[in-house]
């Protein structure tokens, strides 16, 4: 467990209702007129709508009456425009009602037109609600064939979600392009990148490394100028071209971000904010607002996923 976690434990099934004339998962939808749409959610990232306030508040003690039998997630989000026209980055997160199912996906829209944004929130929403029940894999190819009906739109992503407790007990992560998933271990200090950017730079790196093997800067500087060319997308994605990695347990700290928070962000000062923020939301915020600091431009998107395991989250329900 994580030295610095306890003082946010107590808030691990915090919950709230309220009313909203918008979808609760993609805001620009507009939900039809009638009954009083109420919306409940809770800090462990479970939502959903109902049609009254006290149908709502009937939802949220059921929520937190079941999920403390489970083990529980913190999640925190951030997204930081930078100086494109449109926010073409997403987050998804999905919690079924009895907290017994999670999945979290972060999608970095190709492109700065609407149809990017809305690619990158139907995708970061279709495969976060499919990865809870099938997996990261089933989470991606669902948000796949979601992006068929959107013309023209795509977006590479990363999926993420936990493994049954046998045999494994880890994380399940599956991606296309160049978003990443990290692993950080608070006793080691070590912050662990388990996916691998589907872009030509990595692909050069290899195929000329012989021949510039006496000029390693010059290999360098060839390959980072490929390294914003995906080869991947939700779009065009299969069982072929996807990425999938899957992590053997205890569960630690789950960093999912879009290029826009990596690329300029050092490895170290990812590390650092990983170490220094207990909450998860603050250390997302804080990793995009690092992007900015070292002259990132581009959209951002951060999600940090804290596993809290389900004797603790017992005890922690009032």
């Amino acid at each position: 467990m994580y030295p610095h976690l306890p003082p946010v434990f107590n808030h691990i099934h915090r919950t709230s209702t309220y009313a909203a004339g918008h979808h609760l998962i993609w805001p620009h939808a507009l939900l039809p007129p009638g009954p009083c749409w109420t919306h409940a959610t809770c800090r462990c990232g479970w939502a959903e709508i109902a049609e009254s306030h006290r149908d709502a508040r009937a939802l949220v003690r059921d929520h937190r009456r079941d999920a403390a039998d489970h083990s529980a997630y913190l999640p925190g989000s951030a997204l930081r425009i930078g100086d494109r026209t449109h926010q073409a980055d997403a987050t998804g997160t999905h919690v079924s009602r009895a907290g017994a199912r999670h999945g979290w996906a972060v999608a970095d829209g190709i492109g700065d037109y609407p149809l990017a944004a809305h690619a990158a929130g139907s995708a970061a929403a279709t495969a976060a609600y499919a990865a809870a029940d099938r997996g990261a894999v089933a989470g991606l190819l669902a948000a796949t064939a979601t992006l068929a009906t959107v013309h023209g739109g795509d977006t590479v992503m990363v999926v993420a979600a936990p493994l049954p407790p046998e045999p494994r007990d880890g994380w399940d992560i599956a991606w296309v392009g160049d978003c990443r998933a990290y692993e950080y271990d608070p006793l080691a200090d070590v912050l662990t990148q388990l996916t691998l950017d589907h872009t030509d730079g990595p692909e050069l790196r290899d195929s000329l490394a012989e021949h510039y093997r006496d000029r390693p800067d010059e290999l360098e500087e060839l390959a980072a100028r490929h390294d914003n060319v995906v080869t991947s997308s939700v779009a065009t994605a299969d069982h072929g071209s996807l990425g999938h990695v899957t992590t053997t347990g205890p569960r630690r700290r789950l960093l999912l971000t879009s290029d826009g928070v990596h690329k300029p962000v050092p490895h170290a000062s990812l590390t650092r904010a990983c170490r220094t923020f207990s909450d998860p939301a603050a250390c997302a915020n804080r990793l995009t607002l690092a992007a900015r600091y070292f002259g990132g431009t581009d959209n951002a998107a951060a999600m940090v996923i804290d596993p809290i395991p389900a004797p603790i989250a017992a005890e922690l329900v009032p």
